[in-house]
């Protein structure tokens, strides 16, 4: 038997629990699939010895594989991890949860054995590794690579573990499938690749998230506010029930938030166009403030949408804004930069808005 210690005390990532350790081992598992469909994952719980086993049919852990930042996947879309650290941080969090937790490496006749040691040239416990050949084995092998981890009671993984695993659940249903992700009934709930990553309120629906296509943080729990609000926009402009897009576009909800930016064509601008006259008639004008609502030349109706809204409708060819009644050439320049505003990105954005504050 030989020993491979990491510098890893027990008091890393504080804030990570037995939950977001074995979501560690879903996503390596998951990982190794999307970078091998040969390399079939597979998961099962056994209620009756409280083991939760997570395997990966032809993987292999080498020892090179314990050195922190060591990975084969950075750079790689098709994947979550990227940073090396996963499964060394999920045992060393599961040990410390009072977890055992074994590694049958068939694919190299090796089972490892990881415990917190204390280490004489640290004066503290560190996460050791002990590996032992194993010419023959006790167990059924079923695949070159299983991960059991023990201690998992059936309250833990039915309250816990599989409320954050979409495939472990039973209880969702897929509303849209899109090239980015799907659409999910589980209202605010954020998966990528389908493990829980965080709650955002302000959606109305649920979203699970290919990994190419949303960016996380280091610990897999925080996505930005502006990634969620754009990766949903793009999935609903691909969707063909536009009266369930229109009604979240008239809402002003955060599920189509930038509609109007990541779409390529100008149909959902003329559809919010065609919603907003039959609702409001053809004097009505979409703005978005009080200033705007000032601005509404006499025998229009100014109508007070949220921001998107007015954006799609202004864009549309179909909208035509009147000259207010003192309008002056830099009311038409401000009334062009609303009916192509949609189309620059925010640095230009900015720059024009500058430039016209020094104009008025």
């Amino acid at each position: 038997m030989s020993k491979i210690e990491l510098t890893l005390a027990p008091t890393y990532v504080p804030s990570w629990t037995c939950v977001d350790a074995i979501r560690e081992l879903f996503q390596n598992a998951l990982d190794q699939e999307a970078q091998n469909p040969e390399n079939k994952a597979n998961w099962e719980y056994h209620d009756d010895t409280h083991e939760l086993v997570i395997s990966n049919a032809k993987s292999k852990l080498e020892a090179a594989s314990l050195l922190l930042g060591q990975t084969s996947k950075a750079g790689d879309k098709s994947t979550i991890g990227q940073f090396g650290e996963g499964y060394k941080i999920a045992t060393l969090v599961l040990l410390r949860e009072g977890k055992n937790v074994v590694f049958y490496n068939y694919g190299i006749k090796e089972i490892w054995r990881p415990r917190f040691v204390k280490s004489r040239r640290f004066g503290t416990s560190i996460l050791t590794f002990f590996t032992e050949k194993k010419p023959v084995w006790e167990r059924v092998q079923s695949a070159d690579l299983e991960i059991v981890i023990e201690g998992i009671t059936p309250e833990e993984y039915c309250k816990e573990i599989v409320p954050s695993n979409l495939h472990l659940r039973t209880d969702y249903k897929v509303l849209e499938e899109t090239e980015y992700g799907n659409v999910i009934d589980l209202p605010g709930k954020v998966f990528v690749n389908g493990l829980f990553v965080c709650d955002y309120e302000p959606y109305t629906y649920g979203y699970d998230f290919k990994p190419e296509n949303i960016r996380l943080d280091r610990d897999r729990k925080m996505v930005s506010d502006f990634d969620l609000r754009w990766m949903a926009s793009k999935m609903w402009s691909t969707c063909k029930d536009t009266d369930k897009v229109l009604e979240m576009i008239v809402d002003g909800k955060a599920d189509v938030a930038f509609l109007d930016s990541v779409s390529y064509t100008s149909s959902w601008r003329d559809l919010a166009a065609e919603k907003f006259k039959s609702v409001y008639g053809p004097e009505a004008i979409p703005v978005t403030s009080q200033e705007e609502l000032d601005k509404v030349p006499t025998g229009y109706k100014g109508v007070v949408v949220s921001e998107n809204y007015s954006s799609l409708v202004r864009g549309s060819s179909s909208f035509v804004m009147p000259a207010p009644d003192d309008h002056s050439p830099v009311d038409d320049l401000q009334d062009w930069y609303d009916s192509i505003k949609h189309k620059l990105d925010s640095d230009e954005q900015e720059q024009f808005e500058a430039i016209m504050e020094g104009l008025r």
